[in-house]
């Protein structure tokens, strides 16, 4: 027990927010939410649950805007390898404080697509388009404080390869739709044999 107390006491919650420049082009597919951003939140919502991170995740105009909340070194693990991570330039850390406890609880990586807000917040700011370099210390906060303010983008859809889509933001959506696609392939396969029984007997 005394060593848990311990290992809680030299935890160090912190909150840093950091931009960075996309390497890869718009694909202009008919969603709101660009396939390579799509697998960047479901890396996310996969991997930073063991991590003990939370955040919030906006991208516009090939640009990304990140707040990630929790241990001061599983954030500085993340921060090595996003520097690592070919989809990123320019990688810039806007701000790091501490924390006293996390303000995306529940959220291992909220997304906040595209809005009114943001264009809103844009033009108070005196920009056109998204682009978070040049943003001073209050303009940054102000759009922490959407991004903790604005409700997920729940029905946010991404491209696959063929023109289907999925959810990005429903892992219940992706364990349905797994489901349901292996119902298909055993009704599938039921009927291939029952097909060949068939043919055997006629």
């Amino acid at each position: 027990m005394h060593g848990q107390c311990t290992e809680i006491a030299m935890s160090r919650l912190e909150r840093i927010v950091y931009i960075s420049r996309a390497t890869f082009a718009s694909a202009n597919v008919a969603s709101l939410v660009e396939p390579e951003i799509g697998r960047i939140l479901m890396q996310s919502r996969r991997n930073n649950p063991a991590r003990g991170l939370v955040g919030a995740l906006y991208y516009g105009d090939g640009h990304f805007f990140q707040v990630l909340e929790g241990d001061a070194a599983a954030i500085d693990a993340l921060l090595a390898a996003l520097r690592r991570d070919p989809r990123h330039q320019a990688l810039k850390v806007l701000s790091r404080t501490p924390i006293d406890q996390p303000t995306f609880a529940g959220w291992s990586m909220k997304y906040v697509a595209a809005s009114e807000d943001v264009k809103r917040l844009l033009a108070s700011f005196g920009h056109t388009r998204f682009d978070p370099y040049r943003f001073d210390d209050a303009q940054m906060a102000e759009m922490v404080a959407l991004l903790q303010a604005r409700p997920e983008a729940t029905e946010a859809r991404v491209s696959r390869p063929g023109g289907t889509t999925r959810p990005a933001s429903a892992d219940q959506a992706s364990t349905r739709i797994a489901h349901q696609a292996l119902v298909l392939s055993v009704a599938a396969l039921a009927l291939a044999l029952l097909a060949i029984v068939l043919a055997l007997r006629s």
